[in-house]
């Protein structure tokens, strides 16, 4: 089998795709398929063929050693490879043999003496005999370049050499020079000691500056020393006090003094305020005398500062008027009232039961009157401003508010304010005020009340104004 049928074998039973070999390997798909089809015109030569096809037979499992040869044997190409004869010439001697003796030749070579026609049968000696004839007879062993006698070893295998692996001055790290000693005190200020003259304390540092510390922060001034009061200054100051303190409780006294005199003074002026006289008294005390006799004039006294005018009234506040009596109304007036032994419920508060009118078959009270109504006694004339009524829940009632002076009849009361579809707790407020001292409240049209009648129901009634 060739190479690429053997590394195309192996692939298949390591069970890698041509993808997945190229991606273990780093070789390009299109390269693998080539070396497999044995087609080595895309790789780029004999040594770049050689490391394809130690990497791939590595992937794969198997040894890379007989393929390179195999390769070397079939496709390489030694026309003019000086080192390839060399390494055939070292591939056909023994291994067992000792050491080359430095005087042999290229002629002391194990080669097979030619046939009697002058070549060589033999692939092997026909090789030796090329390189028999390149070396030349007095051409040694060691006259030739060295050979790297395993073929299998391509340039991938040769270790890494960087190209400048001695450092250089520049790689260096610079090194600041040391700063110079501090110079030595002179002797005269020497001190002398247990053991000989002494050197004076160093001097302290300088102060932290900005930048020195951690965070750039730089540390405030220490504040400068208070300087102490002389005794002198002492003494000048306590004669300061002794002669201000006098001073000003003097001006004190002399302030309460004068405001006491200016407000005494300032009393009975207002008090001759009022006597100010008129300015046609004023007038006259400048007039020229006429000729005739004056006749001596009597001034009014002046109005007092203090009188005012009257106040206007002002109006009573609304609250509730008190009712005096409450009686059903009808359409002929007192006489024709429904449940009137019951009406005086409307306007006790707290009572067991409401003022009800009697039930109808209809809302229009089954045709039978014109309506139904509760009329209230002031018990005299007030101003009325509203009315509040207390009604059953059931909506649907109308009714009109009606005031007057006189308990006749219907026609007697004028309509003060009206109210439709209501129930419930209903509010009339009077477009304005009415003198009046009846109320009447007049239903013109029921509610029903829930058991399939229609009917009228008043629990409390509170009539506003002022009395």
């Amino acid at each position: 089998m060739s190479v690429g049928e053997t590394l195309a074998e192996a692939r298949s039973r390591a069970g890698l795709s041509v993808d997945e070999l190229s991606k273990r390997t780093r070789i390009r798909e299109t390269v693998i398929q080539c070396i497999e089809q044995d087609d080595y015109d895309a790789c780029g030569g004999d040594v770049f063929v050689r490391g394809y096809v130690r990497a791939l037979a590595g992937a794969v499992g198997i040894d890379a050693q007989p393929l390179i040869r195999e390769y070397d044997r079939t496709h390489a190409d030694t026309s003019d490879d000086t080192f390839a004869h060399v390494a055939r010439v070292a591939d056909s001697m023994p291994p067992s043999d000792p050491a080359p003796d430095p005087a042999a030749t290229a002629a002391d070579l194990p080669f097979a003496a030619p046939d009697s026609d002058g070549t060589y049968s033999d692939a092997a000696d026909s090789d030796g005999e090329e390189a028999h004839q390149a070396a030349g007879p007095d051409v040694t062993v060691y006259d030739l370049p060295p050979v790297n006698m395993d073929p299998a070893i391509t340039v991938f295998d040769l270790p890494v050499i960087s190209e400048d692996p001695t450092p250089t001055v520049s790689d260096l790290p610079v090194i600041p020079p040391e700063p110079p000693p501090p110079p030595a005190p002179p002797a005269s200020l020497w001190r002398p000691g247990p053991s000989g003259p002494v050197p004076p304390p160093p001097p302290p540092p300088p102060p932290a500056q900005h930048g020195d510390l951690p965070g750039n922060w730089t540390p405030a001034p220490p504040p400068p020393p208070r300087p102490r009061p002389r005794p002198q200054d002492r003494d000048r100051n306590r004669r300061r006090a002794r002669i201000a303190i006098p001073a000003a409780l003097v001006l004190v006294v002399a302030g309460i003094t004068t405001g006491l005199a200016l407000s005494s003074q300032s009393a009975p002026a207002s008090k001759n305020a009022a006597a100010v006289t008129s300015p046609s008294a004023h007038a006259a005390s400048h007039a020229p005398a006429a000729s005739t006799p004056a006749t001596p004039a009597t001034t009014a006294p002046a109005p007092s500062a203090s009188t005012t005018a009257p106040a206007t009234p002002q109006p009573a506040a609304i609250t509730a008027l008190p009712i005096a009596s409450a009686q059903a109304f009808g359409p002929g007036g007192l006489a024709d009232g429904d449940n009137t032994r019951v009406a005086a419920n409307a306007i006790t508060r707290g009572a067991s039961s409401p003022w009800q009118s009697q039930w109808y078959a209809t809302a229009a009270f089954g045709n039978l009157k014109q309506g139904t109504g509760l009329l209230l006694d002031l018990g005299k004339t007030a101003t009325v401003t509203s009315v509040r009524i207390d009604l059953a829940s059931y909506q649907g009632a109308n009714l009109q508010l009606r005031v007057g002076d006189t308990a006749g009849s219907l026609s007697g009361f004028r309509v003060a304010a009206t109210a439709n579809d209501v129930g419930g707790t209903v509010r009339l407020h009077l477009k304005s005020p009415e003198q009046a001292r009846y109320v009447l409240i007049w239903f013109t049209l029921l509610p029903p009340n829930g058991a399939g009648q229609y009917q009228a129901s008043i629990y409390h009634v509170v009539v506003n104004g002022r009395p």
